[in-house]
């Protein structure tokens, strides 16, 4: 079966791997040595109040043990630390320290300018409409 180059499946999916290219790229480029997933991941935990490891990978839709290897380089780097939990000692909690903020943070900023980079040309409208269709996609695809 022939791949249609302008279909919207081949054209999603080749654009997604193209932007974490290019940010995998520029954050190398910045001095920053973290992968765009592992950016991600330090958001999710950053965003809920309490992450457990084995919650991860169900919500980002990953193997448990590919999540597991980015924590684990996470928390080699000191951007993250384990917790035991008090009433459950397999149940481990992750805790972003300083030294994961901060790089959160760096990353952040390249992240920004390469999202601003990426939108010339693009309207706000364009844009809106481009959301939505994002979100319909994702509802579509949980029922």
């Amino acid at each position: 079966m022939e791949v249609q180059r302008n279909s919207f499946r081949y054209l999603f999916a080749d654009t997604v791997k193209a932007l974490f290219k290019q940010s995998a790229r520029e954050l190398a480029n910045a001095g920053i040595q973290i992968l765009p997933e592992q950016h991600f991941l330090l958001h999710l935990i950053a965003s809920k109040e309490e992450t457990i490891q084995s919650d991860l990978a169900e919500m980002i839709h990953k193997d448990k043990s590919a999540v597991m290897r980015h924590i684990d380089q996470l928390e080699a780097m000191g951007y993250l630390i384990r917790v035991n939990d008090t009433t459950d000692r397999r149940k481990k909690h992750l805790v972003i320290t300083e030294a994961g903020k901060d790089i959160m943070k760096q990353c952040q900023e390249v992240i920004d300018v390469v999202t601003e980079r990426n939108l010339v040309g693009i309207t706000e409208e364009e844009l809106e409409v481009f959301t939505k269709v994002l979100i319909k996609l994702k509802q579509n695809s949980e029922k």
